[in-house]
């Protein structure tokens, strides 16, 4: 059962009671991450989250940890374009432990210089080992050439120079602009009741900087380019079009076409490109999706000779989807889907994260029956029509890592 409230001082709070389970999932969850930052400060949400970690006014780095793994839990956290959440897992019998250090390192945490400046150069460790590797290189470039010179569409981690710039006073701003109260949602799955988890939340009275969130430009995309030209064995190639929101009726839709299109190795693009001509080794569309815009996105990898050869077949097969569409696939698309709610709705983690991007998404939680009877309903020619749309309009942004010869190729 999903219970939802509202505190006086603005934050959501949600349970998913599950009498049975031994263990509990908790997550305080921020809509707010890499769209929400001025050029100035990107890579700040990131930071931000690495510095919760080092330590707040009443613990160090070393007792945040000790305190949840020394009850056999674990915890953890993760920046997005849209959100950054603090999420621990650990026995039912310990919650309350496990909520006190995660609302202390989100409402309380001490910023020191010296802890800036060693976690500056762990996130720049970070960032190498990202520009090292081709496939988050065109998966950030990809990106970038969609939401040219716009906040969602920038790397997550910043760059060395961007992150080599923030200050502790730049984290408190960012931090005190983003992280207000109506912005966060205390998400727990497990056996809790609502009432429980309101009086400890009260006990515990936790104060979220402001009260007033700033409003987010919309995505706006672009058919930009975006190249690495490097020695590379293989070429690693993204392709990606505008998709709809969160809430928007073509989101199901569109998540279906995807997974017809490219979403397993029953899909067409992996049974053209992989076992028919045998160009890469493995070849994915999915949707990226934000709050209100989002890309559809193909990407793959082939050899730098093989790339006007990979180009005709993603193009050939992306045309024969907008009328292709067979009542069989559908239905085996529909059935991965209901398969994956399924599996989600065993996961304690999985439930607090997806209760808490429904509110903040709709304002208000989707019940596992609404998402299956919005699959259910969309039909072949809501799919084929949300497919030749994009056909239609023609609009691609392209990535690429490799060679100036095959990118060439590539964005020709």
């Amino acid at each position: 059962m999903d219970t939802v409230s509202r505190h006086p001082s603005g934050f959501a709070l949600i349970t998913h009671e599950r009498p049975d389970a031994e263990t509990v999932a908790l997550g305080v969850f921020i809509n707010a991450g890499t769209r929400d930052e001025t050029e100035a400060e990107h890579g700040a949400a990131h930071c931000l989250e690495h510095m919760a970690f080092k330590g707040t006014r009443t613990r160090s780095a070393y007792q945040i940890v000790a305190e949840i793994e020394g009850l056999g839990g674990d915890i953890n956290a993760e920046t997005s374009h849209e959100t950054t959440s603090y999420t621990a897992r650990m026995l039912a019998e310990d919650w309350r432990a496990g909520l006190d250090v995660l609302l202390d390192i989100v409402t309380a945490p001490r910023f020191a210089p010296d802890d800036l400046e060693l976690e500056r150069g762990v996130i720049c460790q970070e960032i190498a080992g990202s520009l090292d590797d081709p496939d988050d290189r065109v998966t950030d470039g990809v990106g970038l050439a969609a939401f040219e010179g716009q906040a969602v569409g920038r790397p997550i981690l910043g760059t060395t120079q961007s992150v080599g710039a923030i200050s502790v006073d730049s984290l408190d701003a960012f931090r005190a602009r983003t992280g207000v109260a109506s912005q966060v949602v205390l998400s727990v799955a497990g056996p809790i009741s609502h009432a429980a988890l309101a009086d400890h939340v009260d006990r515990l009275a936790p104060a979220f900087p402001g009260s007033q969130a700033v409003p987010r430009p919309r995505p706006h995309f672009a058919p930009g380019r975006f190249a690495d030209v490097r020695d590379t064995h293989d070429t690693h190639l993204a392709l990606a079009w505008e998709g709809p929101g969160y809430s928007d009726p073509q989101a199901v839709p569109n998540a279906l076409a995807l997974q017809v299109l490219g979403g397993g190795m029953t899909s067409r693009l992996f049974q053209s490109i992989r076992e028919e001509h045998g160009l890469a080794y493995a070849i994915d569309a999915y949707p990226l999706t934000f709050l209100d815009g989002g890309l559809g996105v193909l990407q793959t990898a082939t050899a730098p000779e093989q790339v006007s050869h990979m180009k005709r077949q993603v193009l050939e097969q992306m045309r024969r989807l907008a009328d292709g569409i067979t009542e069989s696939e559908l239905a085996a698309a529909k059935r991965q889907f209901r398969a994956s709610l399924a599996m989600g709705a065993e996961s304690l983690s999985a439930i607090a994260a997806r209760n808490a991007r429904q509110l903040t998404a709709m304002g208000r939680l989707r019940g596992r029956e609404e998402i299956q009877s919005l699959i259910d309903a969309a039909s072949l020619a809501d799919v084929r029509d949300t497919w030749q749309r994009v056909m239609d309009a023609s609009q691609f942004a392209l990535a690429g890592v490799g060679s100036q010869q095959a990118l060439d190729v590539w964005f020709d």
